[in-house]
């Protein structure tokens, strides 16, 4: 199950051992505090935590097996564990496989054991992972679909609540995108600001942060409708927030790519969800430079493209100072497109 439908379900039972698979921190945190709060209703327990990159799995295991002294019950959270999936990790350890098997296979009843996986998926082909799915509750804790974020948000809103209505929903995943954890501090900021109070759209817009790697999209509708004072306000915004010009340019730069390998898949039939699995690219990014690819020849997108590794040799090398440099690539950008149009 994904962790969403985990921490929605409130009438579950313990299971002895869970596995969280994913890269989506933010879920695998609010699983790991779900699963506590369900054990502290039972009472005080020991924890401890154990991780895989320094530490053998056997000291883990046996841990689990040892009863708590001073409580009835013990949480034990195995972190980093890579050896579930196809990663290669340089170690000097030896971890007995056999150990974590064996205890899968009979895990006694006083601990619970949380296995943290953070990567894309597990090796379904490994023997170990075999015996652990079909002892433990597998938990995915992946970021989610873009047609989900929404529904997200409302649920994360709700949970610290707040009610938002569909305009302020829209504004945060606008500005935000799928990034779970920016979500959850843009939330943090408007719980402190309008407290009890009804959470309105105008204040919402002065205080939901604009961030970089949603609104380079906004950027680059700026720059095909010749609005340079935009783009550059929105540049100045970004830069306030710390933003470096370099990755700036880099995440421009990927997002006309993207747009360019778009509009080139669209072409030869594509659908969105065929180009999201083409290109290995997230649902949501790949349904933001559909909504761009019609606006721009696909000339224009490799001129683009050209524009900013020039830049980008110019900002590395001291050339040109780098804010300088992204405005200038910028208001280059605009003429090219004025050219072309």
């Amino acid at each position: 199950m994904h962790a969403q439908e985990f921490i929605q379900n409130r009438t579950q039972q313990l299971a002895p051992i869970y596995v969280l698979y994913g890269e989506e921190t933010y879920f695998i945190q609010e699983v790991k505090k779900h699963i506590e709060s369900m054990l502290l209703k039972q009472g005080e327990l020991d924890r401890n935590t154990y991780d895989m990159e320094s530490i053998p799995v056997q000291e883990a295991i046996h841990d689990a097996e040892t009863f708590p002294f001073f409580t009835e019950q013990k949480l034990i959270e195995i972190q980093r564990a890579y050896f579930l999936t196809g990663q290669k990790v340089k170690t000097e350890l030896e971890h007995d496989f056999n150990a974590l098997e064996e205890y899968a296979n009979q895990p006694v009843d006083f601990t619970t054991v949380i296995i943290v996986v953070p990567y894309e998926k597990l090796d379904q082909r490994k023997k170990l992972v075999k015996s652990i799915k079909n002892n433990a509750t597998l938990i995915e804790c992946s970021s989610p679909k873009a047609y989900e974020m929404n529904q997200v948000v409302v649920n994360m809103a709700k949970e610290k609540g707040l009610e938002l209505n569909d305009e302020i929903v829209e504004l945060l995943v606008e500005r935000v995108g799928e990034h779970i954890e920016a979500v959850q501090h843009e939330l943090d900021k408007l719980v402190l600001y309008f407290g009890d109070q009804p959470v309105s759209l105008d204040e919402s817009q002065h205080i939901i942060s604009i961030h970089a790697e949603a609104n380079t999209f906004n950027l680059i509708d700026y720059l095909v409708d010749f609005k340079i004072g935009q783009a550059i306000q929105l540049l100045k915004e970004l830069k306030k927030q710390n933003e470096e010009p370099i990755a700036l340019l880099a995440l421009v730069s990927s997002q006309i790519r993207l747009i360019l390998q778009v509009k080139l898949l669209k072409n030869k039939g594509y659908q969105q969800q065929q180009m999201a699995k083409q290109l290995q690219a997230h649902p949501y990014a790949v349904k933001m430079a559909l909504k761009r690819e019609r606006r721009f020849s696909a000339q224009a997108l490799k001129d683009m493209i050209k524009e900013a590794a020039i830049t980008d040799e110019k900002m590395k090398t001291g050339k040109t100072e780098q804010w300088l440099a992204l405005e200038l690539f910028l208001q280059r950008v605009v003429q090219r497109l004025k050219q072309a149009s």
